[in-house]
């Protein structure tokens, strides 16, 4: 499917503080016991949200290989006989499942499943996409968490991973945060599908601190004071009448420790950002998120965080934003000039191309620098310390066609955005 590139002037529209998704919930199912348990879940969640729910199940085309001078796959049922097959299970699904529903929209696409099913949730602008977990094991589990995970790395849309037991709203929830726009933004997004009356964990997991040498000591004072003042913040946010919130501070792996932590408080569902940075300027929910998919004892819900949804989290972005197309013949002295500008700055850098939708590549990175290679039209980004330390980060684009600048009132960079045949990179300044 192909997408328009978003502007740098998009990005930086004027949002509410968090614009929570509107949309269908979306039931992604194969027909399998393994999808069952997203079905009287959706159920629940739509009468709790007021959300209408849609049902996707994606089939590859069924074909069988002619052996000749060149391999050349031949159709063996039409995609018409697919999509109705297909749709007959669903019914039947649903029927079993959710008879007292009102039966939900069913769509067929013939594709490659977990494109299919993204695509349709961009179209749909769903705020959420619900898959069963699987009931048989660690391997099903694996192989579902596979899939999860693609879903988040091709889409902006929080996906519910669900299990059998789940079969009400959850009352006891443990909620990641490193407290960053990425984090509270899942939170949020999480509090839409809490029972009225649930216990919500938030829980912080900390590095773990040696406090033998008085240094240390001191920084981990420091540390827990600023864990606190956070906490505080957080619950302003989310603090609701019927909910009780607990602040929970873990130390050590995070993937281990959380999972320990929803397991030994019987949670019903665990909640993360599939990308995130603190205050310390930890990347840290990215491989959390993954695993939590993979190895939490109970649903997970996971919310991707995108460039997108950073704009959405600064309510002082100013709307009087200026973009500034910067001449190719004259790019690299553009680029120096920006690089003196801005070295130093902490940035956000996303990756938006086609294949593979958005993809957070670095947070918090300290923007280095920029330069052009006219001779082959590629553009060096650099992020993190100074080279000569050794500590940095270096991102080649080829065959860049378009770069643009935009600023905001008082002239101050907020995105450097790079077009090239693929899609686009953008650098977000904090």
């Amino acid at each position: 499917m192909t997408t328009a590139l978003r502007t740098a002037t998009d990005i930086l529209a004027t949002y509410e503080p968090i614009q929570l998704p509107t949309g269908p919930l979306l039931v992604a199912s194969d027909t399998s016991p393994d999808s069952d348990a997203a079905f009287p879940v959706a159920q629940i969640l739509a009468a709790q949200t007021h959300a209408t729910v849609q049902v996707v199940s994606a089939v590859r085309p069924a074909t069988m290989p002619m052996y000749a001078f060149d391999g050349w796959p031949v159709p063996i049922e039409s995609a018409t006989a697919t999509r109705d097959t297909r749709e007959s299970m669903i019914k039947a699904q649903m029927a079993r499942l959710v008879p007292s529903a009102t039966p939900w929209p069913v769509s067929v696409p013939i594709g490659e499943p977990i494109r299919e099913i993204s695509d349709q949730a961009l179209q749909l602008k769903a705020r959420m996409i619900l898959v069963g977990r699987g009931r048989h094991g660690p391997l099903t589990r694996t192989l579902a968490g596979e899939s999860v995970l693609r879903l988040l790395q091709l889409g902006d849309t929080p996906v519910l991973a669900v299990e059998p037991t789940l079969t009400a709203l959850p009352k006891r929830v443990v909620i990641a945060t490193d407290f960053s726009a990425f984090s509270l933004y899942a939170a949020q997004v999480a509090m839409q599908c809490v029972a009225p009356d649930a216990q919500i964990y938030l829980a912080h997991v900390a590095p773990p601190f040696v406090e033998s040498d008085p240094v240390l000591r001191e920084h981990a004072v420091a540390y827990r004071n600023q864990v606190r003042d956070a906490f505080a913040q957080l619950r302003e946010r989310l603090t609701r009448k019927g909910l009780t919130l607990s602040d929970v501070i873990l130390e050590g792996n995070a993937t281990d420790r959380l999972i320990e932590f929803a397991a030994s408080s019987n949670a019903d569902l665990i909640v993360a950002a599939t990308h995130g940075y603190g205050f310390i300027r930890r990347m840290i929910l990215g491989s959390v998120a993954a695993q939590l998919v993979r190895g939490a004892p109970c649903s997970v819900l996971c919310v991707p965080g995108s460039a997108r949804t950073m704009a959405a989290a600064r309510a002082h972005t100013p709307s009087d934003v200026r973009t500034r197309a910067l001449p190719m013949d004259r790019v690299d002295t553009e680029l120096n000039t920006c690089t003196e500008r801005n070295q130093t700055r902490p940035c956000t850098i996303e990756l938006d191309e086609r294949a593979l939708g958005a993809q957070i590549l670095g947070h918090a990175l300290p923007f280095v620098g920029a330069t052009y290679d006219f001779h082959a039209q590629a553009i060096s980004l650099m992020f993190g310390a100074s080279a000569l330390e050794g500590q940095h980060l270096t991102h080649v684009i080829s065959h860049v066609s378009a770069v643009d600048l935009t600023t905001d009132h008082d002239g101050t960079d907020r995105v450097l955005r790079l077009v090239y045949p693929e899609g686009q990179t953008l650098i977000l300044f904090e």
